[in-house]
C-alpha cells in the first residue's frame, strides 16, 4: 500500500516538475528594468517576466566586518584592502536583519526555497552570472556597484565573449545603497565595483524547480531541453 502511494505521489511530482521546467524556459524578449513604487507594480512586473527595481531604505553603514574562517577570525577593514572578492558567503548573513527585507514570494501557493547569502566586492568585476532560479534578488546593503543586465535573447551574442565587447547588449544601471532588484529567470548579469559594495542575494526557487536549478548552478555542462521561448 505504501509503495503504491509513494509511486502515485512521485508521478504527480514529476508531472508538476515537467510543467514548471517549461515555465523556466520562458522569457520576455522586450523586457527592461522596470522602476516600481508599490506592491501592485511589483506583482505586475513579475508576471510580465521583467526585471524590477525599487528602493528599500538601508540603515547599514559598514566600514569593517568580522569574518570567521573556521581556523581564525579576521577583522576586515574595507579601507585597508585594495580589492575584495567575497562571493555568496552564508555566514555573513548575520550582519543584516533579514526580517526588515521585503519579500514578494511568501504568499505563493507553492512553497518556495531560498538560497540567501552576502557578497562583498571592492575594485572587482564579477563573472557573468546566469539567473537559473525562478527569481534572483539583489539588495544593496551598503555601497555602490554598476549592473550590466542581459536579456536572454542576447545569450548567443554574449556567450564566452570579452566583457568590453558585450556591454552594448546590456541594460546598465548604477545600484546604490537601498536598491532592491529582482531578476527573472534566464537573464544574465555581471557587476563592476570600484568602491566597496555589500550586497544581499537570494536565489528563489520552489519545490519543483529547486532540483533542476541547483544542478544547472553547480554543473555548467547541464542544460535543460532547448525550447526556450519568448512570451512577448
Amino acid at each position: 500500500m505504501f509503495k503504491i502511494l509513494f509511486e502515485i505521489i512521485l508521478i504527480i511530482y514529476m508531472v508538476f516538475l515537467f510543467f514548471h521546467v517549461l515555465e523556466l524556459k520562458k522569457y520576455n524578449a522586450n523586457g527592461f528594468i522596470k522602476m516600481c513604487k508599490n506592491t501592485e507594480d511589483v506583482d505586475t512586473t513579475l508576471r510580465n517576466l521583467c526585471p524590477l527595481l525599487f528602493h528599500h531604505g538601508s540603515e547599514y553603514d559598514l566600514d569593517e566586518i568580522m569574518i570567521d574562517y573556521g581556523d581564525y577570525i579576521e577583522n576586515m577593514v574595507f579601507e585597508e584592502r585594495e580589492s575584495i572578492n567575497i562571493k555568496e558567503n552564508k555566514s555573513l548573513l548575520k550582519i543584516i536583519d533579514k526580517n526588515h527585507l521585503p519579500s514578494f514570494f511568501t504568499e505563493s501557493r507553492i512553497p518556495t526555497i531560498n538560497n540567501e547569502s552576502i557578497s562583498i566586492y571592492k575594485h572587482h568585476q564579477s563573472n557573468l552570472e546566469n539567473c537559473n532560479s525562478n527569481h534572483t534578488v539583489v539588495y544593496i546593503v551598503d555601497g555602490i556597484t554598476t549592473l550590466y543586465l542581459f536579456n536572454p535573447k542576447h545569450k548567443d551574442e554574449i556567450k564566452e565573449k570579452p566583457f568590453k565587447s558585450i556591454k552594448k547588449w546590456a541594460h546598465i544601471k548604477e545600484l546604490k545603497k537601498g536598491d532592491y532588484l529582482i531578476i527573472p529567470t534566464n537573464w544574465l548579469y555581471f557587476l563592476e565595483t570600484q568602491d566597496k559594495c555589500i550586497l544581499y542575494t537570494n536565489k528563489v526557487n520552489n519545490i519543483f524547480t529547486i532540483i533542476p536549478n541547483v544542478i544547472k548552478d553547480n554543473y555548467s555542462s547541464f542544460t535543460l531541453p532547448d525550447f526556450m521561448s519568448s512570451v512577448n
